[in-house]
C-alpha cells in the first residue's frame, strides 16, 4: 500500500529532522491568512465587537481541558478580536456528536480530529480543503513533510484536510518504584510478560502485575499483542485478504484473553476503557499498562515524576516488537463553519511552535514541528528519548491501521470492540471473532483497492 509506504517515513523524519531552533519570537502568521473567508461565508462582527470561534475537542478531560484554556486565554491575548467557545467532549461519544451535527448542520468551526477519522468525514464533504492554508502558513517548512503526506493519504483525493499537531506512539509504562521494591526487572519478552502477569497476579488483595483494557479503546494494545505473537506487521496479504483469520492470531488472542481468563487482570477490565486503566495503574493496583505517549500527564499526577517510566513493549520469540503505526491528531475547518477566517487563525496558533511546544509539553505528545526540537524542554525530556529509541530500533516493526478505509471507525466500535468482550466473556472463541473481523477488513479493502484502480 502506498499508505503504508508514507507512514513508513514518518518514522526516519520525526524524530530526525534537521534542528533549526526554538520558538523564539515566531509568529503563527496573520489571523487567518491561508484562505479568504470574507463575505457570506465569514462572521460579520461590527467594530469592537469579537468574533466568536466555536472549537470541539475529541478528548475533553480534566488533564486536557485546563490546557486548551491556557492555550485558548494566549491565543486570545495575541488575537484580541476573536473570543473561542471550547466544548471538550467525551472521547468515547465524540464522534457521535461530531456525525449529529454534521447531519443537522449545527457544526462547531475548529474539530480536533485524528487520522482514523479523516476519511469518513471527508466522505461526508463535511471538511473544509485547507492545501491553501497550508501553503501560506508562516511555520510550513517546520511541520514534518512526511506527517503532512500521511495526512493527505487518508483523503480519496489526496487534499489536506487536516493540520496536524502531534503523533502519538504506543508504548507501555511500569511503575518502576513498585517493581524496584519487588525486585521485579521490566519483562523484555512476551513470555517474561506472561509469566509476571501470573506470577504477581494477587487478586485477594486486589493488586495486580497488568492492567488489561477490556472496553472502549481496547484494539491498539490487543493488536499489539497479537501481531508481535505473530510477528506480523502486515493487516493485509496483496489480494487485500486480511490476515486475521490466520490460526497463529486466534492463538495469540487466547494468550491474550488468557490474562482475564485466568484472574490475572481486575474483573473489571473487561470493561476498561482508558480512565479506568489508568486509574488502577495510578492507584497501584496494578504495576503495568500498555497504553501510549497521551497519559504522561495522568502518571505525572497518580505517581508522581520518577516514579515511572515509559519502556519499549515486549519482544516476541524472534525478538521483534510489531507495534502501531505513529498515528497523527490535528485540526479542521468545518467546510459550513460560520466563520472559517477566525478558525484558520486558530488552527495555525495550534499547529504553530507557541502553541503545540506548549500542548507537548503538558500532555506529553510527540511534536511534529521541529522548532520544538530545539526547545529545552524537549531537549531534557527522558520520555522522548524513548520514543527516539523505539521509532529508531531495528527490532522494532510498525504495523499501519488502515486510517484510510471509510469503514474503519464502524469496525472498531461495532465489532472489534464488543468482539473482544465477548471472547473475554467467553461468549465466542477467538476463531469466530477474527473469522468476523476479517471478512469484514476483507470487504472493506477490496471496495476500496477496486475504487482506487
Amino acid at each position: 500500500m502506498k499508505t503504508k509506504k508514507i507512514m513508513g517515513l514518518l518514522l526516519a523524519g520525526v524524530m530526525g529532522a534537521t534542528m533549526l531552533g526554538g520558538c523564539g519570537s515566531n509568529d503563527a502568521g496573520s489571523p487567518g491568512s491561508g484562505t479568504n473567508t470574507s463575505g457570506s461565508e465569514g462572521q460579520e462582527a461590527s467594530a469592537g465587537e469579537k468574533q466568536t470561534i466555536e472549537f470541539w475537542y475529541h478528548d475533553g478531560n480534566p488533564t486536557s481541558n485546563p490546557i486548551f484554556e491556557e492555550l485558548i486565554n494566549r491565543f486570545e491575548d495575541k488575537y484580541p478580536q476573536y473570543e473561542v467557545k471550547y466544548v471538550g467532549l467525551p472521547s468515547d461519544s465524540y464522534l457521535q456528536k461530531y456525525n449529529t451535527a454534521v447531519a443537522t448542520n449545527t457544526v462547531p468551526d475548529v474539530v480536533s480530529i485524528r487520522d482514523m477519522d479523516v476519511s469518513s468525514f471527508v466522505n461526508q464533504d463535511a471538511l473544509m480543503c485547507l492545501d491553501e492554508v497550508y501553503d501560506s502558513f508562516s511555520e510550513k517548512e517546520n511541520l514534518n513533510q512526511a506527517v503532512i503526506d500521511a495526512t493527505r493519504m487518508c483523503s480519496i483525493d489526496q487534499k489536506l484536510y487536516c493540520m496536524p499537531q502531534y503523533i502519538t506512539a504506543d508504548i507501555s509504562w511500569c511503575n518502576t518504584q513498585r517493581m524496584e521494591e519487588e525486585g521485579i526487572p521490566v519483562p523484555a519478552t512476551l513470555e517474561e510478560f506472561l509469566k509476571d502477569c501470573e506470577e504477581y497476579a494477587d487478586p485477594e488483595g486486589g493488586k495486580y502485575f497488568y492492567s488489561l483494557r477490556g472496553g472502549a479503546g481496547s484494539m491498539e494494545n490487543l493488536f499489539d499483542f497479537i501481531f508481535t505473537y505473530a510477528d506480523q506487521d502486515n493487516l493485509f496479504d496483496e489480494e487485500g485478504n486480511c490476515v486475521l483469520s490466520q490460526p497463529v492470531f486466534a492463538e495469540a488472542l487466547d494468550l491474550y484473553a488468557g490474562i482475564y481468563w485466568n484472574g490475572w487482570t481486575s474483573k473489571d477490565s473487561v470493561t476498561n476503557g482508558f480512565k479506568e486503566m489508568v486509574a488502577e495503574f495510578g492507584s497501584k493496583t496494578s504495576m503495568y499498562i500498555s497504553h501510549n505517549s497521551s497519559s504522561l500527564a495522568e502518571h505525572k499526577k497518580n505517581l508522581g515524576e520518577g516514579n515511572f517510566a515509559n519502556v519499549i513493549a515486549p519482544a516476541n520469540a524472534q525478538g521483534n516488537v510489531v507495534t502501531k503505526n505513529l498515528s497523527f491528531t490535528g485540526y479542521s475547518v468545518m467546510e459550513n463553519a460560520k466563520n472559517k477566517e477566525g478558525a484558520v487563525a486558530f488552527i495555525e496558533y495550534l499547529v504553530s511552535c507557541e502553541g503545540a511546544s506548549y500542548l507537548c509539553e503538558q500532555e506529553g505528545r510527540v511534536p511534529i514541528n521541529n522548532l520544538i526540537y530545539e526547545e529545552e524542554w524537549y531537549k531534557n525530556d527522558s520520555y522522548n528519548n524513548v520514543y527516539q529509541e523505539l521509532m529508531e530500533a531495528d527490532n522494532v516493526k510498525f504495523l499501519t491501521h488502515p486510517v484510510w478505509l471509510p469503514q474503519w471507525n464502524e469496525f472498531r466500535s461495532k465489532y472489534q470492540e464488543p468482539g473482544f468482550q465477548a471472547v473475554l466473556l467467553k461468549e465466542k472463541t477467538s476463531e469466530q471473532v477474527l473469522q468476523e473481523w476479517a471478512d469484514y477488513l476483507s470487504a472493506a479493502q477490496k471496495e476500496y483497492l477496486e475504487a482506487n484502480k
